[in-house]
């Protein structure tokens, strides 16, 4: 598990100590069950982050996770930091422009703005559990390698599937334009929480993951 801080830019700092924390939400859509976190990025909006992981995923080995995010459409875009801090983890960005979600893997070794990075893991946007309405838009994704990854100096890093982890957002009002390649606007509000990935844990995950990436 890791416990590093969150996004070191200069930012605004929203305390999410009273947001909801690791609710188990079992999705309609895609019948994966998740942990969800609420987090506050203003005074009486936030951004609820859910993970749902594979029953069989163990200690020290890289395993799949599914993500899914519900953002309100004010939001222009939104960062989820796997290890719980800006630098030297996988980064992934999204944005919603009309009927189409971005999703741009990025990493950083510094504090600058996050660039695409085939080393931020591979996310499959899924159709279903993917949609928009008239007040928030909602992701889901498949995540390969999001869960160990090797930071450029030091040893493998492994997010437990038996505990909690250390996860950090970023956001911003300012809306990318442009593909996954985009520059960002550095993000007005960061916070952390630790997820609870042991309740995520899905014993037929592998089997629905197969069904929505068809």
């Amino acid at each position: 598990m890791l416990l590093t801080p969150l996004l070191g830019l200069v930012a605004a700092f929203v305390n999410t100590a009273a947001a909801a924390a690791n609710e188990i939400v079992r999705d309609p859509d895609t019948g994966l069950t998740f942990t969800s976190n609420y987090q506050l990025y203003k005074v009486n909006a936030g951004i609820t982050f859910r993970v749902a992981i594979p029953d069989d995923a163990q200690n020290y080995t890289p395993y799949d996770a599914v993500v899914q995010l519900v953002v309100p459409n004010e939001v222009g875009w939104v960062g989820l930091s796997w290890g719980g801090a800006m630098t030297n983890n996988p980064l992934v960005v999204a944005w919603n422009s009309g009927n189409s979600v971005t999703l741009s893997p990025r990493w950083a070794t510094g504090h600058t703005m996050p660039t695409p990075s085939s080393t931020a893991g591979t996310y499959t946007l899924f159709q279903t559990g993917t949609k928009n309405n008239g007040t928030h838009w909602q992701f889901t994704a498949l995540c390969k390698g999001c869960t160990s990854w090797t930071p450029s100096s030091g040893s493998t890093r492994y997010l437990s599937p038996t505990g909690g982890n250390r996860l950090a957002f970023g956001y911003s009002s300012t809306r990318p334009s442009g593909g996954a390649s985009a520059s960002i606007a550095i993000h007005q509000v960061h916070g952390y929480w630790t997820h609870d990935f042991a309740g995520a844990r899905n014993a037929n995950f592998h089997d629905i993951v197969q069904r929505l990436s068809v």
